[in-house]
């Protein structure tokens, strides 16, 4: 929980705000005008398109997008970490749904089953941040079941919080039940963290990136104008880099946290 309070503060768009408010304070002297420029002109840059593709490019390219029709090893297991809730949806009666990004996962899962034969490990417990008693695990199996998965096919994890708990007590029951390979579906941004955190437990990953933010299209004037959905996008691969380099540091010994 520490980590991820840590996160807000020092990712965008929080700490671009508190550096402009005390750019702000200071206004009076140099640097605090300085700051003032800074912050602003850092909020305006991160809501463009180009600036956004700069960051997201290199994590969602690091491994090639993964055809749902390409052959699959036979031995291998498909796992899905969850990506957050969307809770409570009224036009679902109040059930859970995968977030936007979990959904994303959900479905080329599903996709990847139904074409290959191959079973689902879903991983996810109950978020930090949320007002849900639901593992997210159990809404991702609820969804698999619904897109067409069979229950046979589909196993749970419903303890983890992290991306390292992910892998670590997904890849426990996979070696119990004898799976050394895995097709990872997660979105591209996250897919190099996500990846590099199973192979430190010694399994084979095939890598299922999905949900790109990287434009695809080329770029028109709009996209030369700030979007708060390109920030959040910018704020998201700044998060990834944040985050790589605090696995890599925190777990290089095999360390364990709750980060």
């Amino acid at each position: 929980m520490l980590a991820k309070i840590i996160a807000i503060l020092v990712l965008p768009p929080v700490s671009l705000l508190l550096l402009a408010a005390l750019g702000t304070l200071m206004a009076r002297r140099w640097w605090g005008k300085g700051l003032l420029i800074l912050s602003l002109l850092s909020l305006w840059l991160l809501a463009l398109s180009p600036v956004r593709d700069m960051l997201s490019r290199p994590l969602e390219y690091a491994d090639p997008a993964l055809n749902i029709a390409d052959a699959l090893p036979h031995d291998a297991a498909i796992v899905v970490p969850g990506g957050g809730l969307y809770e409570r949806a009224p036009e679902y009666q109040g059930q859970n749904l995968p977030s936007d990004d979990g959904l994303h996962r959900v479905l080329l899962a599903a996709d990847l089953s139904l074409q290959h034969g191959l079973p689902i490990y879903a991983s996810g417990g109950v978020t930090m941040m949320t007002a849900s008693e639901e593992s997210e695990a159990a809404v991702i199996r609820r969804w698999l079941l619904r897109f067409g998965v069979a229950d046979a096919l589909i196993h749970l994890e419903a303890s983890s919080r992290t991306t390292m708990e992910n892998a670590r007590y997904i890849a426990a029951q996979l070696k119990a039940a004898g799976i050394q390979r895995v097709v990872l579906v997660t979105n591209a941004w996250h897919m190099p963290r996500a990846r590099w955190c199973f192979e430190q437990q010694g399994l084979q990953v095939i890598a299922a990136p999905t949900a790109y933010i990287t434009q695809q299209t080329p770029y028109s004037i709009r996209d030369f104008l700030p979007s708060t959905g390109v920030l959040d996008d910018s704020r998201k691969a700044l998060h990834e880099y944040l985050g790589l380099l605090w696995y890599r540091w925190l777990y290089h010994d095999g360390a364990s946290s709750s980060a």
